[in-house]
């Protein structure tokens, strides 16, 4: 395969990925999340019961929480689950469906609840890591160990570390987004993927940094980090992103992070066009550059993504969501009528 990376590039700053097993064939991170505006104690309620279920058989290797308040005002308490047996992920799933969750009032039309889950499941040689620091311990990071990686901090670098995207592999096979509405007051959609969709979480931390980094960091990079996510979250069309939802953390296995940003992306390339060439994207390497410029070779703040590139049908699942959640406006969906 051909690797992008121009001849004699000097990395502008070290980088790490992942060291992963030769035996490892893929990973499945699943999201699990309850939906709600003024409904604290019930929703509180079914994500305690969610959570008991993550310790049972068939249980993830690893799983963190998150809280996101999207555009029309609704809190999604967010679980985000890790399998590296696919064959576990799937049984779990099976025993503990979406509509088992909650009792069947709190999810009917008008009901408090909605609930959702978005699976992907990633070959090997479909997603890639990249950390600002050597010891991560948030999402697979808290399950394998890292090492330098001196494909990075260059236009093309991701396509270099997901060894099925050399070459010009992996290309998207969506259509380009047609924002519908859907009705999905008290019904259980089921939204069957196109091929190449990709995901990206990316987590920001800052509060262990030294005051005068934290300082700069939350007065001249966060806010044009948020920007960013802003644009993508008001055009969806032009951007070509799907989802992006900026999370609290609420349960991490790194003290080192507060927020993530998990999105879906047509494509990698739409994810690459955004990154190298858009004004909002070229603001936050601008920020983040000045930071490092201020502050290397003693750099605190915590960043990085784990990128997936995912095969056709996967399975995205809504119960009483209000229309704008996850991918319903984009794809046709399905209903899934109670067994």
């Amino acid at each position: 395969m051909t690797k992008i990376r121009p001849d004699g590039f000097r990395n502008p700053y070290p980088a790490y990925s992942l060291r992963l097993p030769e035996d490892l064939t893929g990973v499945t991170l699943r999201q699990l999340a309850v939906q709600h505006r003024a409904a604290e104690e019930e929703a509180a309620g079914v994500m305690s019961g969610i959570v008991a279920a993550l310790d049972g058989a068939h249980a993830p290797v690893t799983y963190e929480r998150a809280v996101h308040v999207d555009a029309l005002g609704h809190v999604n308490d967010i679980v985000l689950a890790y399998w590296l047996d696919a064959e576990a992920e799937k049984a779990w799933s099976a025993e503990h469906p979406l509509d088992s969750w909650a009792d069947p009032d709190l999810t009917a039309k008008g009901g408090p609840i909605g609930l959702w889950t978005e699976v992907l499941r990633a070959p090997v040689d479909h997603f890639e890591t990249s950390y600002s620091y050597d010891s991560p311990s948030w999402g697979l990071a808290s399950r394998f160990p890292t090492a330098l990686n001196i494909y990075h901090s260059y236009s093309g670098a991701m396509r270099d570390r997901i060894a099925a995207a050399e070459d010009g592999g992996l290309a998207g096979e969506a259509e380009p987004v047609e924002t519908e509405r859907v009705d999905s007051a008290g019904r259980h959609l089921v939204v069957a993927t196109p091929a190449n969709l990709c995901f990206i979480r990316s987590p920001q931390g800052w509060t262990h940094c030294p005051d005068e980094e934290r300082a700069w960091f939350e007065q001249r990079v966060l806010p044009v980090y948020r920007q960013g996510v802003d644009y993508l979250t008001a055009n969806p069309r032009e951007a070509g992103c799907l989802s992006a939802r900026l999370a609290d953390l609420t349960v991490s296995n790194d003290t080192k992070v507060q927020t993530a940003t998990l999105a879906w992306f047509l494509s990698l390339s739409h994810l690459e066009r955004w990154t190298h060439s858009h004004p909002t994207h070229l603001a936050i390497y601008k920020s983040a550059g000045e930071l490092i410029a201020r502050f290397a070779p003693d750099i605190h703040v915590t960043l990085g993504h784990e990128v997936y590139v995912v095969p056709e049908g996967a399975l995205m699942e809504y119960l009483n969501c209000h229309e704008r959640t996850g991918l319903l406006p984009y794809f046709p969906a399905s209903i899934r009528v109670p067994s």
